[in-house]
């Protein structure tokens, strides 16, 4: 699984906290982990930052993000991806046309 952001590395952006936060989740390298953390945080009806935080300390990994975060905003930039969700299939763009729930229809079985 690999996911991008588009969120400038700024402290300013409404979504650099939980931005930087799910990348410092995703370095521990535990898939299991990092699913039900984007779970937590994508499913959640109220977007709580502090209690997501809570719930997943990272201590001084936070701050070990800021070059990364800006490596995917400009790799996003570089191939122009201007919206979210963008997914790609082997390589290959999903077409704005289609929808996830497509996806069932391209996958084989």
């Amino acid at each position: 699984m690999k996911i991008i952001f588009m969120t400038p590395n700024d402290e300013a952006h409404h979504a650099i906290k939980p931005t930087r936060h799910l990348m410092a989740i995703a370095s521990l390298n535990d898939e299991r982990i990092l699913r039900q953390s984007l779970d937590d945080w994508y499913l959640s009806e109220k977007k709580d930052y502090d209690l997501f935080a809570s719930k997943y300390p990272m201590n001084g990994k936070l701050m070990k993000q800021g070059s990364k975060i800006a490596a995917m905003k400009s790799w996003c930039n570089t191939i122009n991806i201007t919206f979210t969700p963008t997914i790609f299939i082997n390589g290959y763009q999903l077409p704005n046309v289609y929808s996830i729930e497509d996806l069932q229809y391209f996958l084989a079985e």
